[in-house]
């Protein structure tokens, strides 16, 4: 609870700070140095009225750290807009010099006492110490979400390690029936072993790295779609829609990012009896993933609600946080008949 307030505290001292070395460096007016019986005494006067002028530039100062801090830099920074970046630097630090130069007179009474080349030093300063903050903290929050992933990945591990079934046996064991539901006719479940086999292969395999191509993880939930189908009677009134469109070799993407979503919209959208909707859109423009599902939204209770965007889908917003800072947009739309996930998202080439 008391960490909380660490960062609001840092913050009021490094301004307090600032204030009294502008306070210090405009307040002083003269020096006079008398000599009494040898004694030599240096008086220094300071104008007390200058604490108007001090509070104005102060605040302006602020008003660049936190825009360069929180806007700028989480803006351009990290997608390495560089030239965006210090042409909106310089325009804001122009527009804030001039601002003080003709504007703080007429509120203060003080005219602007800096030269030029100490005016571009203070906003130079400022400058570093915001660049210096949004990094360190940016840092701080990264640290945090790779300690968190790291402590969920080892119990992942652990857990994984105590179910484990010899792959070997298991794919042997799916071998032999599907060669018996082919033999007995039944297309339908062999298809689904099929399925179910190229499910487990990628989860058990594949997934190891820590990145995969993308058409291996469109593959692995199109096999998700396929067996979610074997749980429908032809009189269900079900739509199950799946849209691929633009090319997708040669990408990369972090192993099952996006089946949560999908495995979301099939546990909620779906009810028997019922009519419903489960749409997957997904489209590739340039590095770009246009990832979209959509899925009828049934009346729920606060508890499913709370389940319907809970653990699965806030993994992803940690490990999308952890992997692809600044390169995603994650948008989800809570309606009163749909319920749509929309992912954008910036792929790597393999």
């Amino acid at each position: 609870m008391a960490r909380k307030w660490i960062e609001p505290l840092l913050h009021f001292a490094f301004w307090l700070f600032c204030f009294w070395v502008l306070y210090t460096a405009f307040s002083f007016e003269s020096m006079e140095v008398t000599v009494e019986n040898g004694v030599e005494r240096t008086l220094y006067s300071r104008d007390t009225g200058s604490v108007p002028f001090v509070l104005f530039t102060l605040v302006v100062k602020m008003l660049v750290f936190y825009t360069v801090a929180f806007f700028l830099l989480p803006r351009f920074l990290r997608r390495r807009q560089w030239t965006s970046l210090l042409v909106l630097i310089v325009a804001l630090f122009t527009g804030c010099f001039l601002f003080e130069y003709y504007v703080q007179p007429l509120l203060t009474g003080h005219y602007f006492r800096s030269t030029l080349s100490i005016g571009i030093l203070l906003y130079l300063f400022i400058l570093l110490a915001a660049t210096a903050y949004r990094l360190a903290k940016d840092w701080w929050r990264h640290e945090r979400l790779r300690a968190q992933l790291a402590e969920e990945k080892l119990s992942a591990e652990l857990n994984y390690l105590k179910a484990q079934v010899n792959p070997h046996f298991l794919f042997n064991t799916l071998n032999n029936l599907y060669a018996l539901a082919e033999r007995e006719g039944s297309e339908t479940l062999a298809g689904g072993i099929a399925d179910l086999a190229g499910l487990l292969r990628y989860v058990i395999y594949d997934c190891r790295a820590d990145y995969v191509l993308l058409d291996k993880e469109m593959q692995f939930l199109q096999n998700m779609v396929d067996m979610q189908r074997l749980r429908l009677d032809e009189e269900d009134e079900v739509l199950i829609a799946l849209n691929i469109s633009g090319p997708y070799n040669n990408k990369r993407i972090a192993p099952l990012l996006l089946a949560p979503f999908v495995e979301n919209a099939f546990k909620h959208g779906i009810r028997y009896g019922q009519s419903a909707l489960v749409k997957i859109d997904f489209a590739m423009a340039g590095s770009v993933l246009h990832f979209k599902v959509s899925n009828t939204n049934f009346s729920m209770d606060a508890n499913q609600r709370a389940e319907k965007t809970g653990v699965g889908l806030e993994n992803v917003r940690r490990r999308l946080s952890l992997l692809y800072p600044g390169r995603h947009q994650l948008v989800l739309e809570d309606k009163k008949d749909t319920f749509t996930a929309q992912l954008q998202l910036e792929l790597d080439e393999s």
